[in-house]
Formats: C-alpha cells, sequence, structure tokens
C-alpha cells in the first residue's frame, strides 16, 4: 500500500482524456467533421478517400515523423499539409479544417464527480493538468481550477517521459515526492509518475486488470474521483490512515 508522503501532499496533477471526462467516440465525430468539411471544398478528398482512410494516413506519418509523436497537432497539420498537396487544397483549407476538428474535439462531457472533485482541491492544494494530447482545459472552461496546465506539445515529451514529469514538478513549485499525479493509462500515467518520484494513482473506472505486458509498479488504485477526494481528506487528517 501507498503510504502518505512525507510532509503531506501538496499538489495534485490529472491527466484529462478519460480522467476528467469522457472522449468516447469524440475523436471520431471530430475526424468525420473535419472530412465532411474537406470533402465539401475540395472533392477530390471523398474521391480518392473515406473518412477512414485518413486515420491510416496519420499512422503512416506517425511511423515516418518520429519528431512528431509528441505533438499531436503538429502530425495533424503534417497530414494536413500532404493531403492538400495531393488532392489540391490550399493551408487555409488546412488550417479551417484543422480548427473544425480541434472545435469538436472539446466537445467533451464530464464525468460527474469531476467538478465536485476539482472544487475540493483548490483551497488545499496545487493543482495542475498534463496531458499528451491536444485538449485545453480553457476550452472545456475549467482553466479556473488549475493553476497550470502542460502538454507533451509544450515541454517536447510525452508520458511516460520524465521531462514533462519534471516540467509540471517546477510548475507546482513542488518536489515530486509531495504530488499525487491521477490518470486513466497505466503506462504513461502510473509508470511514468512512478518512476519520477510521484504519488501514482491509477483512475481505473472500468477495474480493468494491470496490462500484463506492464512491469508492475507501486500505486494507488480507485475507481473513481470521488474516492480520490475521500483518500486525500484521510491524508489530510492526521493519525487517519488512507481508505485504500
Amino acid at each position: 500500500m501507498v503510504t502518505p508522503p512525507r510532509g503531506g501532499v501538496r499538489a495534485v496533477t490529472f491527466d484529462l482524456d478519460f480522467t476528467l471526462w469522457d472522449l468516447t467516440d469524440v475523436i471520431r465525430r471530430a475526424d468525420e467533421r473535419q472530412y465532411d468539411f474537406l470533402a465539401s471544398v475540395c472533392p477530390t478528398v471523398a474521391e480518392r478517400y473515406r473518412a477512414d482512410d485518413l486515420h491510416a494516413l496519420r499512422m503512416a506519418v506517425y511511423e515516418e515523423r518520429p519528431d512528431l509523436r509528441h505533438d499531436v497537432t503538429a502530425l495533424r497539420i503534417e497530414v494536413l499539409r500532404r493531403l492538400g498537396a495531393e488532392c489540391g487544397f490550399d493551408d487555409e483549407a488546412g488550417q479551417r479544417a484543422f480548427e473544425i476538428f480541434l472545435d469538436a474535439r472539446h466537445e467533451v462531457t464530464l464525468y460527474e464527480d469531476t467538478i465536485p472533485l476539482l472544487d475540493s482541491l483548490r483551497e488545499h492544494y496545487v493543482v495542475g493538468a498534463m496531458t499528451n494530447g491536444n485538449a485545453d482545459v480553457g476550452r472545456i472552461g475549467l482553466s479556473h481550477h488549475f493553476d497550470f496546465a502542460l502538454s507533451a506539445i509544450d515541454v517536447g515529451a510525452a508520458k511516460p517521459d520524465r521531462i514533462i514529469f519534471e516540467a509540471a514538478c517546477h510548475r507546482a513549485g513542488v518536489p515530486a515526492h509531495q504530488i499525487v499525479h491521477v490518470g486513466d493509462e497505466p503506462g504513461s500515467d502510473v509508470v511514468g509518475a512512478a518512476r519520477y518520484g510521484m504519488v501514482p494513482v491509477w483512475l481505473n473506472r472500468a477495474r480493468e486488470p494491470w496490462p500484463a505486458d506492464l512491469e508492475p509498479v507501486e500505486h494507488i488504485e480507485l475507481d473513481s474521483l470521488e474516492a480520490l477526494g475521500a483518500l486525500l481528506e484521510d491524508w489530510r487528517c492526521a493519525g487517519h490512515e488512507p481508505r485504500v
């Protein structure tokens, strides 16, 4: 069992997608909206590609350009640049297509326990966000809940790379061992936070087993943000054991 850190918890950081909100079908709908726009301004796109084909094109660029793997925005823009060169739409249309995707990508549904938990944290902790994607807490109306937000795009490295966790420590002004990091991805969030010395919390809403191909690390496993709030409250009360 993970015990309360020496000196107590001073900061809590969160992954975003599937941690604070449900992303189910959101990216698919955003891709479809982008494709419909491209097909409307450049019929050649629809003649040569189906909406699903563009995913394969992104994966091809992902393999070809390891320098873009941490930057999903740059990767998508590169795909649109290549598609435009092939099919005949200009950079302005490509930028508009990306903006359409990005708007739709932020049409998410917060989990019911997200706002109550975030509301309860600001009085006691520095609160941060860390994402490997291009989600923006400001676009979703949550920026006032956070002291800082970092993305892999900002720091040039994606979780589980230590660089992004190190950047979070600097922004929080708190030692790693006094930061609780919460995320739904065992590999990027839990293993990454554990390696850097943070207190890792696996938010496992579906109660999935730990991946067999992933190294085991000491961590806390919870199935809700409500349970996280209870844990942190216990840790703030001297002499109480955590409810995990």
